[in-house]
């Protein structure tokens, strides 16, 4: 066995002198632990062992060898081979022992009974069916015919195009060209929705007429009158109250009747006799304190003010705060 050589034993005896030499001098002051000399030291360290090499003519090391997968379900491919158990087993199965043999009939002239219902086809003319054969081929001649026969192509494509991740090179991408390029950036107006609602306004206004629709009619009644509505000379059998004729003679005047002295309206000149004077509103009994005349304790007094000054909105709606926290919603728009 070979011992692995020790790289660093020059250097370790030179760190141990130097050591040796500057023990006793005097240094910066230092609150500390000096460097142990086992650093480095691989004494009770496993030691890397080889095997020699192996001498001209003999057979080099091996590790594990194994033999080819054996295939099938032959006795060599399972580790062990169990026999079948039913071999050697002196069970037989009730059907063998009690098998029935060939039923002979004892009149050789019985009829023959069929083991089942008898099928009867649906040809009633009794004439049997020979396919015609039409669609049938012949392999050999199919094969002879088109022997020599090259087929059209078919569907016609180019080479595949490489590019992606960035690289978006002509042909790449599906469809929006000839030569399928990447979309062009085209710029999205600020006020598009604005002048499309004025464009449609505009259009609206100009269908307009000049003054709106104003009726004269106040509203508040049917359409039709009713008596040219629901009127009919038919009758329907509901009795009708007879109207007597009006017989008086009535002056034709020029204008309608109106009283020389008319009634009086209003609080002053409605009243049969005088006004009543006015007489003030009685004041409410007050209901006696609790406690008789005793003066009770002070009333509680609170130290705390009313309203307490609460800095943190301050601090949060602080401009630099914000723009730390949600610098997105600061950011500059880009054109």
């Amino acid at each position: 066995m070979v011992e692995a050589e020790d790289k660093h034993a020059e250097k370790r005896a030179a760190i141990l002198a130097a050591s040796l030499e500057t023990a006793n001098t005097p240094s910066w002051g230092y609150f500390g632990l000096t460097g142990p000399l086992a650093i480095g030291d691989n004494s009770y360290a496993p030691k890397l062992t080889k095997k020699p090499p192996p001498e001209d003519g003999a057979e080099p090391l091996k590790n594990m060898t194994t033999a080819p997968c054996k295939k099938g379900a032959g006795p060599d491919v399972y580790f062990r081979f169990e026999t079948p158990v039913s071999l050697g087993d002196p069970y037989v199965d009730p059907g063998f022992i009690n098998k029935k043999g060939k039923v002979v009939m004892l009149d050789p002239d019985a009829a023959f009974k069929p083991p089942g219902t008898i099928k009867r086809g649906a040809n009633k003319l009794g004439y049997q069916y020979i396919e015609h054969c039409d669609s049938a081929k012949d392999p050999k001649e199919i094969k002879e015919k088109y022997k020599d026969y090259m087929p059209p192509r078919q569907i016609y494509s180019n080479p595949l195009k490489k590019g992606g991740g960035g690289v978006l090179t002509t042909g790449v991408l599906f469809g929006w060209s000839d030569e399928r390029r990447f979309i062009e950036h085209v710029p999205d107006d600020f006020d598009a929705p604005r002048k499309q609602r004025l464009k449609e306004l505009e259009e609206h206004r100009s269908k307009l007429q000049e003054a709106p629709f104003k009726g004269i009619d106040y509203g508040n009644r049917c359409f039709g009158n009713n008596t040219e509505t629901y009127h009919s000379d038919i009758p329907t059998h509901i009795p009708r109250d007879k109207v007597p004729e009006d017989t008086t003679r009535r002056y034709p005047h020029e204008a309608a009747f109106r009283p020389s002295n008319p009634s009086k309206k209003g609080a002053l000149k409605g009243c049969l006799g005088a006004y009543p004077e006015w007489a003030e509103d009685p004041e409410p009994p007050r209901k006696p304190r609790k406690g008789g005349g005793e003066e009770g304790p002070p009333p509680f007094k609170n130290g705390l003010p009313y309203k307490i000054a609460h800095p943190q909105p301050s601090v949060v709606t602080n401009l630099r705060n914000m723009r730390n926290e949600r610098p997105a919603s600061f950011a500059r728009p880009v054109l």
